[in-house]
């Protein structure tokens, strides 16, 4: 038999609407106790509630559904942030219809689970992709959320970390150690150009010297294009010219560049320091552990899904700024006259 709100009232000696609001959401606002609300959302849980998607739907209610529409299920920074994400919705009663696609301009995010649902908003994990439709598969003024950056013509609200504010740790600590030659390895996707740009205004900023010849671009990371393009980032018969450290502009760069140093006898960090960026979650487990810049998913998450649940208003701007990256310490960086 179905679970009602009606039966976890009475079972709980409270009022229906009351179980209403903690269900939805609401509850805070009118100032009903957290331990009250909490035992509610014990109780649904445990007796195994679910709304009634129809019936809020046909009604105009929220359907306590959001989409996540995810660039690429293959990025290995995008895990967590769909785990957060699920914790969330577990935790306020929330389901998630989750979809892929638009790393690809030739393959465009599947937007037919969209389309099935009435969806209370949607949440975009992944920068400078715009799925086709987005807007006609959702309720007018369903709100969408970005994590990550977007293109010019973006509507979307968007939350992401301040990259500039995580390379100046990272450059501020390759000075700190002593390098003064700063390379860079990465690709020509929207979002790592972007990372590029910052960064060399950064270590202009900084005071470095900035070489085109020492920022290199790879059309994948494949063992054999990192071998290849290998002699560009460390010359060994130019040691007073070449770079003493490389960033890479995220951890599967770096943990690639790793393997091509490692599998031609280069030394990390001795012979050259090497950094990412996105602490993905494996990155401390590389030989030797990746320093690497981390960003605040979990509250980035959290900001994403009270928008887009509609728990918190939307801001007036779109671009949303969350704390700044940690820089995150390991083995891959040390002294060049180590």
């Amino acid at each position: 038999m179905r679970t009602t709100q009606k039966a976890i009232a009475r079972k709980l000696g409270v009022s229906a609407s009351l179980v209403s609001r903690a269900l939805n959401g609401q509850a805070e606002r009118i100032g009903a106790h957290p331990d009250t609300i909490q035992r509610i959302r014990e109780e649904a849980a445990r007796c195994g509630y679910a709304p009634n998607v129809a019936a809020l739907s046909l009604r105009g209610g929220a359907t306590r559904m959001l989409g996540v529409v995810v660039r690429d299920f293959a990025d290995p920074f995008f895990g967590p942030i769909v785990g957060a994400l699920q914790q969330l919705a577990a935790a306020q009663g929330y389901a998630l219809v989750m979809t892929g696609g638009g790393a690809n301009p030739d393959q465009p995010a599947d937007l037919l689970p969209l389309h099935t649902y009435r969806l209370d908003g949607v949440i975009l994990v992944g920068s400078y992709f715009q799925p086709q439709g987005l807007h006609a598969a959702l309720r007018p003024g369903a709100p969408v959320v970005r994590l990550g950056e977007g293109p010019a013509n973006d509507t979307a609200i968007q939350i992401y970390p301040s990259q500039r504010a995580g390379f100046e740790q990272l450059i501020g600590h390759l000075r700190m150690l002593g390098h003064r030659r700063i390379g860079y390895l990465g690709d020509a996707t929207p979002t790592k150009a972007r990372r590029e740009a910052v960064l060399r205004q950064a270590l202009r900023d900084a005071g470095f010297a900035v070489h085109p010849a020492w920022f290199v671009r790879v059309p994948d990371t494949e063992p054999a294009t990192m071998l290849r393009v290998l002699p560009r980032l460390w010359m060994p018969s130019h040691r007073d010219s070449a770079p003493t450290a490389i960033i890479a502009a995220d951890d599967v760069m770096a943990l690639a560049l790793l393997r091509a140093l490692h599998e031609t006898h280069v030394h990390v960090p001795r012979d050259l320091s090497v950094t990412g960026v996105d602490d993905i979650p494996f990155a401390h487990l590389a030989v030797p552990a990746l320093t690497t810049l981390r960003f605040p998913v979990s509250a980035m998450a959290a900001r994403a899904f009270h928008i887009a649940s509609g728990h918190e208003p939307a801001p007036d701007v779109r671009h949303q700024f969350q704390a700044c990256p940690e820089l995150v310490v390991r083995e891959s960086c040390a002294s060049p006259a180590a």
